[in-house]
């Protein structure tokens, strides 16, 4: 036969000892627990009724409490211009977050390339940027390459042996050959040069001998300044005594005139 709790409770009896049973045991731990809940509540009202009662009996009694001892308002931290004179509890030694580094990460970090920052010591970058032979060998290279390709443009637009030079590829094919000719043909510039200097130096003298020739055979005083303008003949001590004196007493006159009026005391 099945059991009670199997069957629907509309097919049983609304009335009998099964529902009494329940009914018994449902209003018995309804009054355990309201009994309990009073209990607590009587506990909780006691309580608070006696500290009520220390506390109202203690107050008339009791010192009224102390002020707390306030700090004064510290002083602005005026820090030093220079950091360094900061001091350190740890020997100077800088602090940082999350403990020493370790042997790895340092080893690490000198070899990282971080954006906008120079390269790091230990890599190919940083010795070629930080070699200073490097930068002056390019240096004095590209000076030395200007200055021999200037010279060589301007040789072959004033030398008159330009044909006489060798092909390029004569120093690669017979580079002795081609220097000894390359030698030649700057010393027969070298002498063309000289040959040119002293025929000017010759004319210019020759013209200053017909210059002479002429004022001699016109009766021209030899006193002659630049461009025919004729020179200035110099003074000697008495002129420029007298010179001397005329300055003076021109600046003693001066000094006597009357002070010109002025309007306002401004103009």
């Amino acid at each position: 036969m099945a059991g009670t709790a199997s069957i629907p409770r509309f097919l049983l009896p609304q009335h009998g000892l099964i529902w009494r049973r329940v009914a018994n045991t449902t209003n018995g731990s309804m009054m355990t627990t309201t009994t309990k809940t009073a209990a607590t509540r009587r506990t909780q009202l006691a309580r608070f009724a006696a500290s009520s009662h220390a506390n109202n009996s203690s107050s008339p009694t009791s010192p009224p409490p102390q002020p707390s001892n306030i700090l004064e308002k510290p002083e602005r931290f005026n820090p030093p211009s220079h950091g360094a004179r900061l001091a350190r509890a740890n020997g100077g030694i800088p602090r940082h977050y999350g403990g020493a580094l370790g042997f790895e990460e340092v080893q690490r970090q000198k070899v990282k390339d971080y954006p906008g920052l120079p390269p790091p010591p230990e890599s190919w970058a940083h010795r070629v940027l930080m070699k200073r032979w490097i930068h002056l060998t390019l240096t004095c290279g590209t000076l030395t390459a200007l200055a021999i390709f200037t010279a060589t443009e301007n040789f072959k637009r004033n030398s008159p042996f330009v044909d006489m030079l060798p092909a390029w590829g004569d120093f690669l094919s017979h580079p002795i050959a081609a220097t000894r000719q390359l030698v030649e043909v700057v010393r027969l510039n070298e002498m063309h040069n000289a040959k040119r200097v002293s025929e000017h130096r010759k004319r210019i003298t020759d013209d200053v001998d017909k210059r002479k020739a002429y004022r001699k055979a016109h009766g021209l005083p030899e006193e002659q300044g630049i461009f025919g303008m004729g020179t200035v003949p110099l003074k000697n001590a008495e002129e420029l005594a007298a010179d001397a004196a005329a300055a003076e007493a021109s600046a003693a006159e001066a000094a006597k005139a009357e002070p010109r009026k002025k309007y306002l005391g401004i103009f």
